[in-house]
């Protein structure tokens, strides 16, 4: 599911590479927050954060940590 609703979000213009590169590292922040707190890591905060990465590899055309493209 992940890797499905990112490719539809990579053909999406509506939502600018800006916008997720933002997002992204809004979600890092909540994430090491919760780290240093040391508090379970909130999941849809990393379930989005791994979908809006995987949204720029396919918009970037690299490939992603699984050496998918």
């Amino acid at each position: 599911m992940p890797k499905k609703a990112a490719r539809i979000l990579a053909f999406d213009t509506a939502v600018a590479s800006e916008e997720l590169e933002a997002a992204i590292s809004y979600l890092e922040q909540k994430l090491d927050s919760a780290s240093m707190r040391n508090e379970p890591v909130p999941f849809l905060a990393y379930r989005n954060r791994m979908i809006f990465r995987t949204t720029l590899d396919i918009r970037h055309g690299t490939k992603n940590r699984h050496g998918e493209s």
